[in-house]
């Protein structure tokens, strides 16, 4: 990926709560150098991409204006083709994999999930595409009881079960098919330590299958004094709120910090062209109006802040909340062996 006079290389770091890749390639991709009507000839070279489904209304957007400016790889079209892959079906199937040319999961973490069960293919990091804290989140009239009670939204809140005297019903992804489970594990034993024993097999009896999403399923309808309580990402509390209306959930940020789903960028492909090809899309999506798409879909910027004009429009804080200290790869595993154990 060249700019300017020399080869610039992603950078890998641990930061912001999450596993972060920069890097994106401000050279003759990302400025369409290689577009036009006429710089393309014979057959389009598809570029079949798997994500995660609440980012993939966001990356099809951005994947149309892509198509439409006709990039080029050795004189062939590229046009970009995402499907919604839930990230447990792609770890889990070795076919889904083979018939797509990169992937974008909800967090780095399914990059090891992937590499630890034996495809050495799969890349170790890639490039953040977007950060969604994980968060708590629950009703309006349940959050108006926390304040008069004065109850602090935090991670402690799924230990005990109750807070200020109100019971809660708690909801967690499972940690098998939704990371925004593994994190509160995570959490919870970075906050409870020994006392977050026990954590797990409370919360497995009602925990959702499918992520977020699914966890916010229903969060409205629920008996009035059951006060839900979900962890769950704030892009996905921003979904749900857009079709809600006019009872939308209210969203808590954990007061002792929490961790970001990256959404990290991997090429998977073998192929020189279909490597070439994907990473024309990977520096497309780098390009302002490809962040503009994500956040007005409700994804903040990589290091975990939103435009103010977005932050606005979601009815959230611009600045990235306060985040967690990085897990080891110990907590990593306990957290999603947390279910099984």
């Amino acid at each position: 990926m060249e700019s300017g006079g020399g080869t610039r290389r992603p950078v890998v770091w641990a930061a912001a709560g999450a596993l972060l890749v920069t890097g994106f390639g401000g050279g003759a991709w990302a400025l369409g150098l290689f577009s036009g009507p006429s710089a393309c000839a014979g057959a389009s070279l598809d570029l079949p991409v798997a994500a995660q489904p609440e980012i993939v209304p966001a990356l099809r957007d951005a994947a149309s204006r892509f198509n439409v400016e006709r990039h080029r790889v050795a004189g062939r079209c590229v046009r970009a083709r995402v499907t919604a892959v839930a990230p447990a079906d792609y770890a889990r199937d070795p076919g889904v994999r083979s018939r797509a040319d990169a992937w974008v999961p909800e967090s780095s973490l399914w990059l090891g999930v992937v590499r630890g069960a034996g495809d050495a293919s799969i890349p170790a990091a890639g490039v953040s595409l977007a950060a969604s804290p994980v968060v708590l989140a629950t009703t309006r009239p349940v959050e108006e009881e926390f304040r008069d009670a004065g109850v602090e939204p935090g991670w402690k809140l799924l230990m005990d079960g109750e807070a200020g005297g109100l019971d809660l019903a708690r909801r967690v992804a499972d940690p098998g098919t939704g990371m925004s489970g593994t994190v509160a594990m995570i959490a919870v034993r970075q906050v409870g330590g020994k006392k977050a024993g026990g954590v797990a097999r409370a919360l497995r009896r009602d925990a959702a299958s499918g992520g977020s999403p699914a966890v916010l399923a229903g969060l409205v309808e629920a008996e009035r004094f059951d006060r839900p309580l979900a962890v769950t990402s704030e892009q996905a509390a921003v979904a749900y709120n857009g079709t809600h209306r006019p009872n939308p959930v209210s969203v808590l940020r954990p007061d002792e910090g929490t961790l970001a789903l990256d959404h990290p960028y991997v090429v998977t492909a073998r192929d020189q062209r279909r490597r070439e090809a994907a990473e024309a899309f990977r520096d497309a999506l780098g390009t302002r109006s490809a962040r503009d798409i994500l956040q007005r879909a409700g994804f903040r910027a990589p290091d975990g802040t939103f435009s103010a004009r977005y932050a606005r429009e979601h009815g959230l804080p611009e600045a990235a909340p306060r985040f967690l200290r990085f897990p080891t790869r110990k907590e990593i595993d306990r957290a999603l062996a947390s279910w099984k154990t």
